[in-house]
């Protein structure tokens, strides 16, 4: 290596050099070797490279097979270009804007798949019309410096708007190291890739694996897998090594007990990260479950995670830790300016080469967050917002945010500018947003309306009709992804506050649990033409269902799902649930319920099956 920083492609280089028939990348059964893989990435790379790919610019991907965007993702950094991935949910809107900002010499896309289309004008490069071509010869370059970027992600963009996040090579290759040293990695592990192509969580799930000479499972597209469904592809894919969402852990932790199941033989590890852990979560999981939990804390800022915890939960713990730094990060408690001693709560910070460049385009908020560290002469630290302390053997304690921000699935949200988002609706005077207290996984809002006569009694609460919903939300939906739109709505007379002058929001969240849902008049209690009228019909049992999971007892048989606090975790336990009640239901998939949202709908989808 001549002395410089190591970057991660003298990790790939050794593994292609010394285990090239080993695979690097699996699907189903096709496995691609080290040196299958590096022909196809090097082939790519030339390509990229005659295009204007190289040090100081940036390549986007628009791909949802994991394959391709593995293998794109190793001839970009061959190339000594840096990439970024466009996250197939976001709003029109948003991803014209994110392409205008990235400014990428060319965006990858495969025109044989249905995803999003890119916008007019962007420069392309469709890999299906590599694939039938001849094989470009591999690409040979000189290394990038570690202080080029290795890519661009976007945070989940708390006011609406995603903040790029630049990550530099050396920190990338740290990063690879750091992680595959933790988790003891070898060329026997295989890491399931599950997660979003532009959740920097993919960093994770690929590049200490590969460091390390082992295997990334792909799966065959980007489709949410439900616990049934991840479970088989563990299994059949070996998988040794997964990551998982809080919530989305705790509804296959929920599916395994409620399927008499374990995890699967080969799988050790679990990582779990975005949300806080309950401790009673964790020690049921560790009774019951072979594969070990690694609970994971970082941000997109600081290359994806900071610091892991595994191991026995104290008898007497309210809180599972977030863990001990990883080896490039340096992590501590600060207050006033000061380094807080075991037992003090304050705000984490992180320093140490984990750090990224800064933000996309942003010199101002790079200068803010990223501040010389005054216990480090020529160190910078990130200030994360994160409250935490330092317990007594030298984990790390966190215990939420230090300002407005809420936590929804693992992203990051400023609660004004949802608010301001509603507001902008003439039907709207004033809004509160809130974390829904019935399921912790999606949001509410509480709204004045402009319309007094529309306004509950006060001290209540009283949930808009699904026109009104529809009406109210249209300019939430256009900025922000979903989980960043409140699934229930309440109209409120007023918005109470407490004795320092602020809104109430526990008030707020006490009338919404108490607001009586609206029920239609039909209530398919009784036999009609549209109706079911034996009992052989699924309807009695779809509606029971479907109250159960959104905790809403008057729910009618055409209510909405979605337009009721429905959301993708709630959507996964509906369905566990429905496939063990009713027969049809089968193989019935999440999918499903965005043609059938209603209970009677659905009911009818069961009954045709049948």
């Amino acid at each position: 290596m001549s002395g410089r920083q190591p970057d991660f492609l003298d990790r790939w280089d050794h593994q292609v050099a010394t285990r090239s028939g080993a695979p690097a990348l699996i699907e189903g059964t096709v496995h691609w070797s080290y040196a299958q893989a590096e022909a196809r990435a090097g082939a790519l790379a030339s390509v990229l490279a005659a295009r204007g790919a190289g040090p100081g610019s940036v390549v986007g991907l628009s791909l949802d097979r994991p394959r391709d965007a593995v293998l794109s993702m190793l001839a970009v950094l061959r190339t000594g270009a840096a990439f970024t991935v466009l996250e197939p949910g976001l709003p029109p809107e948003a991803r014209k804007d994110l392409v205008a900002r990235v400014g990428a010499v060319l965006w990858l896309h495969d025109s044989t798949r249905q995803g999003p289309p890119l916008p007019l004008g962007t420069p392309c490069l469709d890999l299906a019309t590599m694939e039938a071509g001849p094989a470009a010869a591999p690409y040979t370059g000189v290394p990038a410096a570690p202080t080029q970027p290795a890519y661009t992600l976007f945070t989940s963009g708390s006011t609406g708007r995603p903040k790029g996040i630049v990550v530099e090579r050396g920190a990338l290759a740290g990063f690879a190291d750091a992680v595959a040293e933790r988790l003891l990695l070898t060329p026997a592990d295989r890491w399931l890739q599950i997660a979003s192509l532009g959740f920097d969580v993919v960093i994770e799930e690929v590049f200490p694996v590969l460091a390390t000479g082992g295997a990334v499972v792909c799966r065959p597209d980007t489709l949410p897998l439900e616990p049934p469904e991840l479970h088989r592809v563990l299994r059949e894919g070996e998988a040794t090594v997964a990551e998982l969402s809080t919530q989305y852990w705790r509804e296959y932790a929920r599916w395994l007990d409620a399927a008499d199941e374990t995890t699967p033989a080969a799988l050790r590890a679990v990582l779990v990260g975005g949300e806080r852990m309950e401790p009673g979560t964790y020690r049921a999981w560790q009774r019951r479950q072979p594969a070990a939990l690694v609970h994971v804390y970082g941000l997109t800022e600081c290359t994806v995670t900071s610091t892991m915890y595994t191991g026995r939960l104290p008898g007497n713990a309210t809180e599972v830790p977030i863990g001990t730094p990883l080896s490039n990060a340096a992590v501590s408690v600060r207050a006033d300016g000061r380094v807080l001693p075991p037992g003090r709560t304050g705000e984490i910070h992180i320093a140490g080469p984990s750090l990224a460049r800064g933000y996309l385009h942003d010199e101002e908020q790079t200068e803010l967050r990223f501040r010389p560290d005054p216990h480090a002469d020529g160190e910078r630290v990130y200030a994360t917002g994160d409250l935490g302390r330092l317990l007594p053997g030298g984990a790390l304690e966190f215990l939420g945010r230090i300002d407005s921000q809420l936590k929804v699935r693992g992203h990051r949200l400023e609660a004004t500018a949802v608010e301001r988002a509603l507001e902008s609706t003439p039907a709207v005077a004033q809004a509160v947003v809130l974390i829904d207290p019935g399921d912790a996984t999606s949001l509410i809002a509480c709204l004045v309306p402009a319309d007094r006569a529309l306004a509950p009694e006060p001290g209540t609460a009283a949930r808009l009709t699904d026109g009104q919903r529809r009406e109210v939300v249209g300019p939430t939906a256009a900025a922000f992804p979903s989980w960043g739109v409140p699934t229930r709505l309440y109209w409120t007379a007023d918005l109470p506050k407490n004795p320092r002058g602020k809104v109430d929001t526990a008030a707020l969240a006490a009338a919404t649990v108490a607001a009586p849902v609206r029920t239609p008049p039909e209530t398919g209690a009784e036999p009609g033409p549209d109706r079911p009228s034996t009992v052989d019909e699924p309807l009695h049992v779809v509606l029971h269902r479907f109250r159960d999971v959104l905790a809403a007892p008057a729910l009618g048989p055409d209510d909405d799902f979605f337009a009721h606090g429905g959301q993708s975790i709630l959507a996964m336990r509906l369905v566990s649930a429905l496939r063990t009640d009713v027969p049809a239901a089968a193989g019935l998939r999440v999918a499903t319920l965005f043609d059938c949202p209603t209970p009677r709908r659905l009911a009818r989808h069961l009954s045709d099956r049948t």
